[in-house]
């Protein structure tokens, strides 16, 4: 271990000891994108990381638990399926935006057939057509639904259905859950708006309506099997984790307060195309993998957020892969989760 980071071994000692086994992080491998969704708050460019510079990322970054593929569009990217076998030990998801049915359809192929590890798809989808077409482009909906149907077919896939909530699809969010519930997806991932989207005038729903519906939300989110569909006990707790995790969404939303820490700096980082690196998508990059030592980023990492905590209070957000982390490594989350307890 490097001596810098010494002292953040001693502050939090289990942690270290997870770390090569829970890490998280997002490799945003492309800036292209077909779309141009009024919810996204990812910066456009025509920028790709290329295959050796992603054997660059994999060697610095070693184990991870779960690697979650980003873009832009992922699957505009000719070498997504050698991108992805740089890390064989690694859960992979990969979000796509369904615009290109055939060709995610053989991709996907591809992918189950190479990797030894669980590959999840998430497929955007707002709302209803004339909805999600407002928000994601004329056209996008029957696109992204032909896509999940194709996918649906693919042995072994885990398929989930990506959901940005705000005020413009909450109206008829509980009748558009019903709707991809008959799509079959393994699971239904409910997002709530975050960043700086696309369109500026954009904004969450009331409180209240997030509340009023969180019921009928639960019950949806109750009746997948998350791609567990012969083991009912972790079927039982990644339904309870989402359960607390909508909570904890809400109690953060109502509080305006951190109710999970956040572990980034040991479990979670971001890498853009151009190798600028970041604790997690909300916050500005602090270097670079491409041009720096890992040990000197992390350090950084551990500087930058506990400078920020220091002068703004404990960081808090309601993104849902930041938050993974932290819940599965925050103890009374842990038990809360196993118990099926409210945060």
């Amino acid at each position: 271990m490097a001596m810098t980071n010494f002292k953040h071994f001693l502050r939090h000692p289990l942690l270290y000891l997870l770390r090569a086994h829970a890490r998280h992080v997002i490799l945003h491998i492309t800036n292209r994108c077909t779309l141009r969704c009024r919810t996204c708050f990812v910066t456009k460019e025509a920028l790709d990381m290329d295959l050796a510079q992603v054997r660059l990322v994999a060697k610095k970054i070693g184990t991870l638990r779960w690697l979650d593929i980003g873009g832009g569009e992922p699957f505009l990217h000719p070498q997504l399926v050698e991108i992805c076998q740089c890390f064989p030990n690694s859960a992979i998801t990969i979000p796509t935006n369904g615009q290109q049915p055939e060709q995610i359809f053989e991709t996907a192929q591809e992918l189950c057939g190479s990797l030894k590890k669980p590959l999840t798809l998430a497929v955007s989808l707002d709302g209803f057509e004339t909805t999600n077409d407002y928000l994601r482009g004329t056209g996008s909906y029957q696109k992204a639904v032909q896509t999940l149907r194709l996918l649906r077919t693919i042995p072994g896939l885990i398929l989930k259905v990506n959901t940005v909530i705000c005020e413009k699809n909450f109206p008829e969010m509980i009748s558009f859950m019903e709707f991809v519930r008959t799509l079959n997806p393994d699971y239904h991932s409910l997002l709530l708006l975050r960043g700086k989207p696309e369109d500026a005038a954009l904004a969450l729903p009331a409180f209240d309506e997030l509340e009023k519906a969180t019921p009928q939300l639960l019950k949806h989110l109750a009746s997948y099997d998350y791609g567990n569909k012969n083991n009912a006990l972790l079927q039982l707790l990644k339904r309870r984790y989402q359960r607390y995790l909508w909570l904890v969404n809400l109690k953060t939303l109502r509080t305006q307060r951190c109710i999970v820490p956040c572990k980034a700096p040991y479990l979670h980082r971001v890498i853009y195309p151009n190798g600028a690196l970041s604790l997690c998508e909300l916050m500005p990059t602090i270097g670079n993998v491409f041009e720096e030592p890992m040990a000197l980023l992390e350090k950084r990492m551990f500087d930058t957020l506990h400078a920020y905590e220091k002068a703004k209070g404990a960081c808090f957000c309601t993104h849902n892969c930041n938050l993974g982390e932290n819940i599965q490594s925050h103890l009374r989350s842990v038990i809360s989760v196993m118990l099926g307890l409210d945060p």
